[in-house]
């Protein structure tokens, strides 16, 4: 009778401890990305088949995915799918992991959240800096844009920006007569075509980000014109050619040697070429400005005669290298405008790599050697975690936040406000950025289902009832073997 009264009590500790779990969780459901605690019950010792009544088992986290809710905040992620964020406490330096994604920018620029513990990730590198004047971060005068990509490889992904100074305002007239003159007109016609093929050739390495890479070359024209001085003696003399589907004429002004620069100087003015004439080899050189380009050039007529052609084909290119050669044309057209000219690659290894050392994220631009200025500065991230700065028209990788997730995330050890620890159950963190996808400007809400959570309360709180009823019936059986035994 004894064993009876002990079984009630021990149902009444354990209806106690359902009910201590299923408020915790209820007082939790507007707790961002809280997860449902779930206990369990294990029946006692048996003697001589009778039950000794109920033990309360463990208390576990039910990592299911808990919905995700569109904060509108830029700095608030959320995960979708398997993993934890990792943060360090600056302090003390450990380690911590948590589904709650309300993060915030500390005054220094760093990404934490809301205990101010640093969120962990990949900080980017500067790859390469390509300059007209050793400048190796853009400085507010560098007010013409260029170009701007995102290009995401088998081992990183990466960054190219390219911009100017205000080269329509520096350019002048260059060259002499005869000798690749240029007005200035000419000159920025030549800096829009180029900014086209730049971007146009990071836009073909974004759709096949790992061609292999080779340079492109530019083509180059020689036309010997060996009578041009006995061909070309009055008004009704002409030279004439065919530059791919143009046709340039120069008419005869003042002697040869004055028509065949002037001849020069015309095909100069085209968008994309410049032109010189060899006085001493009777030479004239039509260069493709365009890397990468061939443009037929065909029926070079003086007169009553044909030059005689000899091309060097221009080489097209595959992969970085053939985006690098048409950013090496830019960068020379924009030097040729008096203006300064800057391109930075920068970017961060790809999340599949074996041993990737993490560190706290900056999201000042100043920070982290891309500009000289933050104002104007806002912020994005991408659904794998890359964390992005756009000024104007220009975007830069920032950085990646890393997920990491455990062989036995039940063994987590829960230490509040979100925050789990690594225990020796849980087994060591790994690598989950390819687990999951990162939503921006979201959080993962609780999961936990009120309604359910409302029903236990009732099932623990009858439990209560039903093991207190047992030992009231119990205590009134002693009772009455009690009064049996002394009448």
């Amino acid at each position: 009778m004894n064993s009876s009264l002990y079984n009630g009590l021990s149902g009444i500790y354990a209806a106690s401890n359902y009910v201590d779990v299923t408020s915790n969780n209820i007082a939790n459901v507007n707790t961002i990305a809280h997860k449902e605690d779930r206990i369990s019950f294990a029946d006692q010792m048996y003697q001589n088949g009778i039950g000794k009544g109920v033990g309360t088992g463990t208390v576990n986290k039910t990592f299911r995915q808990g919905d995700v809710q569109d904060t509108n905040n830029q700095y608030d992620f959320a995960i979708q799918g398997k993993g934890f964020f990792i943060l360090t406490d600056p302090k003390t330096d450990l380690a911590y992991y948590t589904r709650a994604g309300n993060f915030t920018k500390s005054n220094d620029g760093t990404l934490v959240n809301s205990q101010g513990l640093n969120v962990m990730g990949l900080q980017t590198k500067v790859i390469s800096t390509t300059s007209s004047d050793g400048t190796t971060i853009f400085g507010d005068n560098y007010t013409q844009h260029l170009a701007s990509s995102i290009i995401t490889q088998e081992d990183r992904t990466i960054s190219i920006n390219a911009k100017a100074t205000d080269y329509t305002k520096s350019a002048t007239d260059v060259g002499v007569s005869g000798n690749n003159y240029k007005s200035s007109d000419s000159v920025i016609s030549d800096i829009e075509l180029l900014k086209t093929d730049y971007t146009n050739k990071l836009k073909l390495l974004e759709s096949n980000p790992n061609e292999v890479s080779v340079p492109s070359t530019l083509q180059k024209t020689n036309i010997i014109y060996k009578d041009y001085k006995t061909d070309l003696k009055n008004a009704d003399d002409a030279l004439e050619i065919n530059i791919g589907n143009l046709s340039i004429k120069q008419n005869y002004d003042t002697d040869p040697l004055t028509t065949m620069k002037k001849f020069a100087d015309k095909i100069s003015d085209i968008q994309g070429y410049t032109a010189s004439f060899d006085e001493a080899t009777n030479t004239l050189t039509i260069d493709n400005l365009v890397a990468g380009r061939n443009s037929k050039v065909t029926m070079p007529i003086i007169t009553s005669s044909t030059g005689v052609i000899s091309d060097i084909p221009a080489v097209k290119g595959t992969g970085l290298a053939m985006v690098e050669s048409s950013r090496d044309a830019l960068n020379s057209a924009v030097q040729l405008a008096n203006a300064q000219f800057l391109d930075v690659q920068n970017g961060i290894p790809a999340p599949n790599q074996s041993t990737l050392e993490l560190e706290s994220i900056n999201l000042q631009p100043t920070k982290i050697g891309l500009a000289s200025y933050n104002d104007d500065t806002s912020f994005s991230v991408t659904s794998d975690g890359i964390l992005l700065l756009t000024q104007g028209s220009n975007t830069y990788i920032a950085g990646r936040v890393s997920t990491a997730y455990f062989p036995d995330e039940q063994s987590l050890n829960p230490e509040g406000d979100n925050l789990y620890t690594q225990t020796k159950e849980s087994g060591v963190a790994k690598n989950a950025d390819t687990l999951n996808t990162v939503v921006s400007h979201s959080v993962e809400v609780s999961n936990i289902n009120t309604a359910k959570a409302l029903t236990k309360l009732i099932i623990a709180q009858r439990a209560f009832e039903a093991n207190s009823k047992a030992i009231t019936t119990s205590d009134s059986f002693l009772d009455t073997a009690i009064k049996l035994k002394t009448t």
